[in-house]
């Protein structure tokens, strides 16, 4: 009786977690930001977003009015007799002015002037709800009526007695208008030139609009007081019931509901019935309280960001790229959902994909339900491989491992998830062992090329015949089209023809052009070959070094790129980069040395340390076309410009695009949030000069702004003066030199003295080679809680044992220690910035609890955290005295 309990249970919590599954939302590339006064908001309580003609947000707070050019707010508190009056209605009239809606009455800002002024209705006090225009003709509506407001006077003249609370454009063009308790209605010119209103969707007749909207199938959405109303056998009914403060439609076509506590739902429909959802998790960055949860008002700007108005906790914003992932989970082994490091991706004829794990054996991709399925080479406990390599040919399955060779399998025919193993592929004549480290298989015609800690092999498929090409440890390996071959060594360098190539990085993967050139992932960016004689030219996205470790070319041209912090889109055109961030932390953003798959059907496939992650770039639009205004004349000069870029979606990776005028002329792309382009060195002259902006995926804008300049006077006429100037200046710079050539040498042994034991110790380390590759993956991962010896074995590539014995050459400390040595270090430096508590220090370099974070902090320097940095102080100030 209680087994057959135990398995009801069971099934009703498997029939929950598939419900969940069904439920969960698609995975978008997304970045979450807050904003408060702290970042020069005027007030914390939101109550209305616009965005005006030029691209520029501006946002109606509890105090005034705030506006954000993509890189700073700035703040216009109202005049201190209506100081507290929310702001409920922004909207605009023309290029220079703003219409505002208060509970103390109507007001314009002019945008140039930045000066509030009084708007003058008649007899009218309530808040300003709506402006349209039809044919240049204003109109605006109170709680008490709709006015027609006279450009010349702004004096509003009342028209009717409707209490508009929304405007909306229908896909056909026509403009609707919300009310309060009168449903929606139409409004048009008659012949002579006055306002007629006629009534839509009659199903509303009685009730009060917040919101209308329509989907991009052309089927309204409509908001009331009372429930959500949507199109069903043509004809508007209440689909969800319930009072919220806000509804937008997203860039996906989700619709999206504000509530006065239960932060953003998300509408979805169950079979029949349709249903909310949280639109994104609670538990982040964005939404940590009891007012975040209370939504004024959601706005959808022209890039697709979901900007958030909230109740006293500020102003919030979802970016979401229009293209999606899929994140594949494994099924339950051993009690664990989760693949983990993924070593090996191979696609064969049919579509398959095969995955190779480490520790956890061999997994069968299945696209449909978007899981791995794991797939066991030998009964008993011999499928916890670590599987490093797949390659099948016809119906045998060749897996390299990493202590167990390359074993044969068959493949059953009609279920490609199931194998039976064979036998295993070695020689002994041409050097390669049952028990070799096998890092990639590789087929070119017939051949199967294998990389392993022995060398590179090659096995003729049809005769069975084994040799040797190189003896250098390798981990991937391709033919170019005049057979020339490309060894990518175990230590990451790359060699052409058995002749190393010198790049002054780690090499992790390469792509080989048709007309010969080469595109390297490295340790410092994208770097590119046009021959094996020239040297790389290496690109990164804006402010940053990216350790990249695959790459693929789509059908557009464009590299795609994994990371150690996620996923990059190379533009080798303009040089440009977009990036990709999964959901999940570090751990899910670190992708493996060239564990990149390309599909037949133009999906691409990551191994990470978490799973596997795939996208399908021809399958997703883009971004949308930056807006973007441009200021000439910066510090009085003609020719220094400054551009602001209004591509609010993933915005830090927004740039622009300049050019010269001239048929033949091309566009030179920089990136940045804020870009300066100052000219003021160029020769004497007038210049014609094109500007653009370029957003996040590398879009440009096509209608750029054509701005015109002259050099009066150029700084190569006073070069000879400069000449003379610099020979002087050096002459007494060198002597200067000379002078204090001794008290430079005593700030030298100062610094040396009040260097720490620690420092000293890792400066000494860092001498080695193999010693500063372990620091640097440790520093790489020191904010990961999860990151232990294992992983450290992991990411170096390099047994225990062998780790063990390099180790004790240079320190007595375990792997364990040395990790923990890495982060206490770190914490001390952090703590002596002091810009954090000790707890937060305490989580960032990877401890779990702060109480053993201090525990070991005074095992360590013989001190407790909270009282290192006025230590630390003291011994600088007695080194000082010394000296």
């Amino acid at each position: 009786m209680i087994g057959m309990q135990r398995r009801i249970v069971t099934c009703f919590f498997i029939f929950l977690l598939g419900c969940t599954v069904q439920l969960q939302a698609t995975n978008y590339f997304q970045k979450l930001s807050k904003f408060t006064t702290e970042h020069g908001i005027v007030n914390n309580t939101i109550y209305s977003i616009f965005q005006d003609s030029t691209g520029g947000m501006w946002f109606g707070t509890l105090e005034g009015l705030s506006s954000y050019n993509g890189l700073v707010f700035s703040s216009y508190p109202m005049t201190d007799s209506i100081t507290g009056y929310p702001i409920t209605l922004i909207d605009q009239i023309n290029q220079d002015q703003l219409l505002l809606g208060t509970s103390n009455g109507s007001y314009l800002f002019s945008i140039s002037s930045k000066q509030y002024r009084k708007l003058d209705i008649p007899g009218d006090f309530s808040p300003l709800t709506t402006l349209f225009k039809i044919y240049n003709r204003s109109y605006l509506s109170t709680k008490s009526g709709i006015y027609e407001l006279d450009d010349q006077s702004r004096i509003g003249m009342k028209l009717f007695d409707h209490s508009l609370t929304c405007k909306q454009l229908s896909p056909e063009g026509k403009l609707l208008l919300g009310t309060a308790g009168r449903g929606v209605w139409q409004t048009k010119l008659s012949s002579d030139s006055l306002l007629v209103l006629d009534r839509s969707y009659l199903e509303l007749q009685d009730e009060s609009v917040k919101a209308i909207s329509f989907l991009k199938e052309g089927e309204p959405v409509i908001l009331t007081e009372n429930a959500l109303w949507l199109m069903q056998e043509e004809k508007l009914v209440p689909v969800i019931e319930g009072s919220f403060s806000s509804m937008n439609i997203s860039q996906h076509n989700e619709i999206l509901l504000g509530t006065f506590g239960e932060f953003i739902q998300q509408v979805y429909k169950e079979g029949e019935k349709y249903a909310l959802k949280d639109y994104i998790n609670r538990d982040n960055e964005i939404f940590n309280d009891f007012y975040d949860a209370q939504i004024n008002v959601l706005f959808k700007d022209h890039s697709g960001s979901v900007w958030i108005g909230t109740n006293r906790a500020g102003l919030d914003r979802i970016d979401r790229k229009k293209i999606t992932y899929k994140k594949y989970k494994s099924d339950i082994q051993d009690g664990e959902p989760e693949a983990g490091y993924i070593n090996a991706l191979f696609q064969n004829e049919k579509g398959s994909v095969w995955v190779g794990t480490s520790g956890k054996g061999l997994y069968h991709l299945d696209r449909k339900k978007e899981c791995l399925n794991s797939v066991p080479i030998f009964p008993g406990n011999l499928n916890d491989l670590y599987v490093e390599a797949i390659l099948q040919h016809k119906d045998k399955l060749y897996v390299g491992t990493r202590h167990m060779g390359i074993i044969t399998t068959s493949v059953v025919a009609g279920d490609d998830a199931q194998v039976i193993a064979s036998g295993q592929l070695f020689s002994k004549e041409a050097g390669l062992a049952k028990n070799d480290y096998i890092y990639a298989l590789k087929r070119f015609d017939e051949n199967l090329y294998i990389c392993s800690s022995k060398g590179t092999f090659v096995y003729g498929f049809d005769d069975e015949s084994f040799s040797k090409l190189d003896s250098v440890p390798s981990i991937n390996f391709a033919l170019d089209s005049l057979d020339n071959q490309w060894i990518l060594s175990y230590r990451m360098e790359l060699y052409f023809n058995q002749q190393k190539m010198e790049f002054g990085t780690e090499v992790s993967d390469f792509h080989i052009g048709s007309d010969g050139e080469v595109w390297l992932a490295t340790g410092k960016g994208v770097a590119f070959l046009p021959n094996v004689n020239a040297k790389p030219v290496f690109y990164n996205p804006a402010k940053k070094v990216i350790e990249f470790t695959s790459l693929r070319k789509d059908e557009e041209g464009n590299f795609w790129l994994g990371s150690r912090m996620g996923i990059y889109r190379f533009d080798p055109q303009t040089k440009l980069f977009a990036s990709y961030q999964i959901v999940g932390g570090s751990k899910a953003n670190s992708f493996n040395h060239a564990k990149l798959l390309q599909a037949r059907d133009g999906e691409f496939y990551w191994g990470s340390n978490d799973g596997v992650v795939s996208i399908n770039p021809q399958a997703s639009s883009y971004l949308p076309k930056p807006m973007f205004v441009v200021e000439q004349g910066m510090k009085k000069e003609e020719s220094i410009f400054n551009v602001y870029n209004f591509s609010y979606n993933h915005q830090e990776e927004n740039g622009l695009a300049y050019r010269f005028f001239h048929p033949d002329s091309s566009w030179n792309y920089l990136p940045g949030d804020r870009s300066v382009l100052d000219f003021s060195h160029l020769h004497r002259g007038s210049y014609q000069l094109d500007i653009a902006a370029i957003n996040a995926d590398g879009i440009m804008n096509d209608k750029f702004k054509s701005f015109h300049f002259q050099i009066k006077r150029s700084l190569n006429a006073t070069a000879s003066l400069w000449g003379i100037v610099l020979i002087v200046l050096a002459g007494i710079v060198f002597g200067y030199w000379k002078t204090r050539k001794a008290a430079l040498a005593s700030g030298v042994e100062e610094e040396e003295h009040s260097e720490t034991a620690e420092d000293k110790i890792y400066r000494e380390w860092t001498q080695d080679e193999f010693m500063q590759k372990a620091l640097i993956v440790i520093e790489e991962n020191l904010s990961d809680n999860s990151f232990g010896v294992n992983e450290l074995y992991l990411a170096i590539q390099m047994s225990k044992s062998n780790f063990y014995r390099k180790l004790k050459k240079f320190t007595d400390l375990s792997p364990n220690e040395l990790i923990r040595f890495i982060r206490l270090r770190k914490s001390a430096q952090l703590l002596i910035e002091a810009k954090q508590s000790v707890n937060e220090i305490a989580y960032e370099v990877g401890f779990n609890s702060p109480s053993y974070f201090t525990r070991c902090f005074k095992q360590q320097f013989g001190i407790a955290p909270s009282e290192y940095k006025e230590h630390y102080n003291t011994l600088s100030c007695t080194a000082e005295k010394v000296h």
